[in-house]
């Protein structure tokens, strides 16, 4: 009986160790896996709002990005603006009445597109200033609408044919289904872990399927293709 006790005192002395070991592994294992997780999201989550310039004027965007690795990011981004060609010139009277000569159909682009952000010079520049290579791609959504009333459908604006705005013709138009993409070098501002900040240089182009005839044909042959480089300035918050 004696050893009998002895064996028992000795398990519960094991098993009382083995909880007592648990319990102060805890507190290190929660710090190493926040340490780890701050190693691979130094920037954390972020949604945000962003302003173009391209050739073809302003337009507006919104993003959303994810920290895969402590350098690499995964980004999704939406923007809206219009697609011109490069010869359209705009005529004001008078009255303020504007005038493009041998256009033919307004153009609203909306280019949805997911990809990847690479941070570049991690371990030589502090983390206020985090420069990055963007390579990014997805449909667009065209919307092709009129710039007037083509009463006799021979493409070409005729005397008395009305000219209309770039809102009242919106409900006009039909839809145009591309693929586009973009390739830039950014730069994130600051070290703050809620908001962001940042500017963006790149070339953004997109390839309608169907052309896009932005000018009368007689002018130019109707488009698939529309490249543009672009200024984007962002500006979010980090979750």
């Amino acid at each position: 009986m004696p050893a009998l006790s002895h064996i028992r005192t000795r398990r519960l002395f094991r098993a009382s160790c083995l909880v007592a070991l648990a319990l102060a592994c805890v507190p290190t294992t929660r710090a190493q896996t926040q340490e780890d997780e701050e190693k691979k999201n130094p920037y954390g989550t972020g949604l945000g709002a962003q302003v173009l310039l391209t050739n073809s004027g302003f337009g507006l965007g919104g993003y959303y990005h994810h920290t895969l690795t402590a350098s690499m990011s995964f980004l999704a981004e939406m923007s809206l603006g219009a697609g011109k060609d490069e010869r359209e010139v705009a005529f004001f009277d008078r009255f303020g009445q504007k005038d493009i000569p041998n256009k033919a159909n307004y153009l609203l682009m909306l280019p949805a597109q997911i990809g990847v952000q690479q941070r570049l010079f991690k371990e030589s520049i502090e983390d206020n200033f985090r420069p990055y290579l963007q390579l990014s791609s997805g449909p667009t959504l065209g919307w092709e609408y009129p710039y007037f009333r083509d009463d006799n459908d021979n493409g070409v604006l005729d005397d008395g044919e009305r000219i209309y705005d770039a809102l009242s013709a919106l409900p006009k138009g039909r839809m145009r289904l591309g693929l586009g993409g973009t390739v830039a070098l950014g730069a994130n501002f600051g070290r703050s872990r809620k908001m962001s900040q940042g500017v963006r240089l790149g070339y953004t182009f997109t390839y309608f399927f169907d052309g896009i005839q932005l000018l009368e044909p007689d002018i130019q042959e109707a488009r698939h293709f529309f490249g543009s480089p672009s200024i984007s300035i962002l500006f979010g918050k980090l979750f």
